[in-house]
């Protein structure tokens, strides 16, 4: 059973604003700028240091958007080896903590998190370090060269070293402001850092169902064609709910070779990456249905399955040497392979695979593509950039993204690759055809990398390699550790302030794990609620909202892939249905009060584990709200900075105004 949401009158703003030093002040821009102006040239009226900005010309902006992202950010790479590593501080007691990015954006969010935390003090044995780190940052761009002499003449000044770290944190809070204004202004991509995604399965969708179910009235009868059928109006519901993306998953031809089970297998065996499948509709009709979704004012993304096709896939017929394999005359194929012929020759292709436990776990009704080809590289890219120029669709999810890195993909297959990584080529072509097209990784490992290669926003479920421990969202609330939902909370806080990298996807569910219900219980209006005021981007998988759940015992999806399903649009479960009605509705309340915001970490005080932020307002300064709730399996007590005590079961959430 799910508890009862608990609305916990939270407390006065004033004593908690100095615990959140890592966040911008978000009131008053314009005297933060003036303050750092004073800086350098004595006065206020102007700042002595220039923000550089874009020239005019499309190819020169988006060079300069890439210098930038790598100042604020991913810092300079060569080839797929980083340049820079993230800044470590080190505390007197001994411990050490990463900075949250290797550019300037998490350098200073993460000094003045601790300054914030233990004093500015603690840390002022680092200010020869902060120097010369910040000189080899910003030493490959040409235009931070100003930049560069006003951090040596403070460096090297004979002020007090409190003074001079001041003025060294002022002096960035200036500069990387604006920098992140440059980005707003000229990234077109910038939407899918707030996206709001209802990811659509069409082949267990039940468009009729749906409309007989009340969502929407005039229902269709019998079966429906979903691309052909699918009406303008039907967007309706989606967009009541808050969403501002669809993301239809499964759209394109399915292989047959290999296929299992009874549902008409998995939409991820693909037979051919450039074209809808005939069982949905025409490619007419998915072209009418983007137009109809841009005329709703939502956008499109189609999935991008880079890193495998199916066994009997049109790129196999094109060219076998696209995939990783080897010619064999006679014999019986390896395990793991499967036979291919091709213009009168016998080929052995490996399975779609992966690195698991110390060798290669596959996919058996698929084939590894190669991404050391780089005839093959230029093949994907003409393809997926053809979903842009063709269909008009506005980015693209790609599945299983960190498989396909250079790092990556040359371990686990044992390939010397091309110097440059694909995916910098690939965005580079489609951004270069259409600026606003997104990318979404679905990763869980080198998330640092895929933002580095340009990625907009990258799955926050599993994310290790830091310091503080495992830090995605999705696995942090499956857990329910205290610990882990902070440092996985001030991570999202992080990525939802930065503009330099890739932001985040939150979700309590998709189409791979389990019904939301059945991973959080009694804790899910908490997960909800934390997940969907999230001001970055997140996902919601169709049905999940009515609390629908068709697994089977050999696969724990909730619309399992290898039977026939549909969800039944009047079933469901009807708590869960209020559940996500009640706190879709707060989302939009809260978004409509704020409008755009920023979050900052509420920190629980030692032996409690409730997790919680502020929400401050940039459209409106000065507006604000709070949010906590308990994702734990246990009850526990609140400590809020102005001393106000309370309880909170599992599950259990509350908001408030935040003054």
């Amino acid at each position: 059973m799910i508890k009862k949401n608990l609305l916990i009158p939270l407390l006065p703003a004033l004593l908690l604003t100095a615990l959140f030093p890592a966040v911008l002040p978000a009131a008053q821009p314009e005297a933060l700028r003036a303050r750092a102006a004073a800086l350098f040239d004595g006065n206020g009226a102007a700042p002595a240091i220039e923000i550089p900005r874009p020239p005019e010309k499309n190819s020169a902006a988006m060079e300069f958007l890439l210098e930038t992202r790598q100042v604020l950010s991913a810092g300079a790479w060569n080839g797929s080896t980083p340049e820079m590593r993230h800044f470590l501080f080190r505390h007197p007691g001994g411990w050490t903590t990463q900075a949250q990015g290797v550019g300037l954006e998490g350098f200073l969010w993460t000094k003045k998190e601790l300054e914030g935390r233990f004093g500015a003090d603690t840390f002022l044995h680092h200010l020869p370090d902060y120097f010369s780190y910040l000189d080899a940052l910003l030493a490959p761009v040409a235009w931070t060269a100003e930049l560069r002499s006003a951090l040596k003449e403070l460096g090297g000044s004979t002020l007090p070293a409190a003074e001079k770290n001041a003025r060294l944190n002022e002096m960035l809070d200036y500069y990387v402001a604006g920098l992140q204004d440059n980005v707003r202004r000229y990234d077109a991509s910038l939407w899918a850092k707030k996206a709001r995604v209802y990811q659509i399965f069409p082949r267990a969708y039940n468009l009729a169902g749906r409309r007989e179910a009340g969502v929407k009235s005039q229902s269709g009868a019998g079966g429906t064609v979903f691309f052909r059928d699918f009406r303008p109006s039907d967007f309706d519901a989606i967009k009541r709910m808050g969403f501002d993306t669809v993301w239809p998953m499964g759209i394109f031809p399915i292989g047959v070779r290999g296929q299992t089970g009874t549902g008409g297998g998995s939409v991820y065996s693909i037979s051919d990456h450039s074209t809808v499948n005939p069982d949905l509709g025409t490619e007419e009709d998915f072209r009418r249905f983007v137009k109809n979704a841009h005329a709703a004012g939502l956008r499109v993304i189609v999935d991008f399955v880079v890193n495998h096709t199916s066994m009997d896939a049109k790129l196999l017929f094109e060219d076998p040497a696209y995939f990783i394999g080897h010619r064999r005359p006679s014999g019986a194929c390896p395990n793991q392979h499967f036979e291919q012929r091709h213009g009168g020759e016998r080929w052995c292709i490996h399975h779609g695979g992966f690195w698991y436990g110390g060798g290669v776990s596959d996919w058996i009704d698929t084939a590894q593509i190669d991404y050391s080809n780089v005839r093959l590289r230029a093949r994907m890219t003409e393809i997926v950039k053809g979903w842009v120029t063709k269909f008009n669709v506005d980015g693209f999810r790609v599945d299983m993204a960190h498989l396909d890195l250079n790092n990556v993909f040359g371990r686990t297959w044992g390939r010397t690759m091309p110097r440059d990584e694909f995916y910098r080529g690939l965005i580079g072509t489609v951004k270069a055809a259409k600026p606003s097209t997104a990318f979404m990784a679905e990763a869980y490992s080198f998330q640092e990398d895929l933002s580095a290669c340009g990625f907009d926003v990258i799955y926050s479920k599993f994310e290790t390699g830091r310091e503080e421990g495992q830090t995605g969202w999705y696995q942090a609330m499956e857990h329910g550790s205290p610990h882990e939902l902070a440092s996985a909370m001030n991570r999202l806080a992080f990525l939802a302030w930065q503009s330099g990298g890739a932001g985040a996807v939150a979700f309590t569910g998709n189409h791979d794990e389990p019904a939301p219900e059945r991973v959080y219980g009694e804790r899910l209006p908490a997960a909800l609620a934390l997940t969907f005021l999230y001001p970055g981007s997140t996902l919601m998988y169709n049905g999940a909202e009515i609390g629908y759940d068709a697994a089977v015992p050999a696969e724990h999806k909730p619309l399992p892939f290898s039977v026939p399903c549909a969800i039944d649009w009047q079933g469901g479960k009807p708590e869960v249905r209020k559940t996500y009605q009640e706190i879709l509705s707060l989302s939009a309340s809260v978004r409509k009060e704020l409008g755009d915001y920023t979050i900052e970490p509420l920190w629980a005080p030692g032996g409690q584990t409730w997790t919680g932020y502020v929400m401050r307002s940039s459209t409106y300064p000065g507006r604000a709200k709070a949010v906590i709730g308990n994702i734990t399996r246990q009850y526990t007590q609140f400590t809020l900075p102005d001393g106000r005590t309370g309880g909170l079961r599992p599950g259990e959430y509350g908001v408030t105004d935040f003054r």
